[in-house]
């Protein structure tokens, strides 16, 4: 096994400062998120939400809009994920580009976003993608995987020379920001870190500690 606590990553690519920052937390993340083009799945998100019943659940979504309101993602709403937020809609997000050395960790509320908008983007999946959100029951117990692709080819049969439509139990969340900090790895462990919030309707913005 290798010694993990030997494990060190000397962070020195760049340093944040204050007079880098947007006043807008939003236009801060689009200026860092457009710099990952060469970086592998740079829009893949730990979303993290409660519930009393199961506790504090993290998983990797993909984010698939960003715009002045906040951050979108789709998934099944009958899912764990959509269980706790219909319970709690208080929910985290967190962007780490490792190659850049940077995090961005996001504190929000979370609603769904309008039908037409999850219609216009189902469209634009690709067709087996579409299939696919009519075959799983997300975070259900399956038999077995033949069963799983049993029922795809059901469902692709359905659909032959046809348009798959939208399921009704699957769309898009829009995470309204509430706080935005965005984290610089630096020399030392001395890390650059800023946290945007709400204050009047505005953000103010304010460094912390390492």
């Amino acid at each position: 096994m290798k010694k993990i606590h030997n494990i060190r990553t000397n962070y020195n690519l760049k340093e944040l400062r204050s007079s880098d920052l947007d006043k807008s937390p939003i236009a801060q993340f689009l200026k860092w998120f457009n710099e990952l083009e060469l970086e592998s799945d740079f829009n893949a998100v730990t979303l993290s939400t409660y519930s009393k019943q199961d506790g504090v659940q993290s998983r990797i979504v993909l984010l698939k809009d960003i715009n002045d309101k906040g951050f979108v993602f789709y998934t099944n709403y009958d899912s764990l994920k959509a269980r706790q937020i219909e319970s709690n809609n208080h929910v985290a997000l967190c962007f780490f580009w490792p190659k850049f050395q940077r995090q961005v960790r996001v504190n929000g509320l979370v609603k769904k976003v309008s039908k037409k908008i999850s219609n216009n983007y189902f469209m634009k999946r690709p067709r087996r993608s579409q299939i696919s959100t009519w075959v799983s029951q997300q975070s259900d117990v399956v038999v077995d995987r033949n069963y799983l692709e049993q029922k795809f080819q059901e469902v692709e049969k359905k659909f032959q020379d046809k348009s798959v439509l939208k399921p009704d139990n699957w769309g898009g969340y829009q995470v309204l920001p509430l706080s935005v900090e965005f984290w610089q790895g630096r020399e030392d462990r001395m890390h650059d870190r800023f946290i945007y919030k709400k204050k009047n309707q505005k953000w103010v913005v304010n460094r912390l500690f390492p």
